[in-house]
């Protein structure tokens, strides 16, 4: 009964600052694409504002930007030859 017991504060103990501290970043992916023809852009820079999190983009112009803090940002994506774009 007590083997039992401790096992489960043992199992507690170790499970549960991983979960509440799992909840503290977040993800954001996309595509960066030509607006007027819609091709993908290969190597762009994204890069949220405030932070020094950013990615590149690649061959399909995708990215992913990992362990982003909670809250709102600004994300410019940039590439040489066009316009950079800023969105919330």
């Amino acid at each position: 009964m007590f083997r039992k017991l401790s096992t489960y504060v043992l199992f507690l103990l170790l499970a549960l600052p991983g979960v509440a501290l799992a909840q503290n970043t977040g993800k954001l992916s996309g595509q960066v694409t030509d607006a007027t023809t819609g091709d993908p852009l290969p190597g762009a820079q994204v890069v949220v504002d405030g932070t020094q999190l950013g990615a590149a983009t690649d061959l399909d112009g995708n990215y992913v930007i990992l362990g982003i803090p909670v809250g709102q940002y600004d994300v410019e994506a940039r590439f040489v030859g066009f316009e950079t774009e800023r969105r919330t």
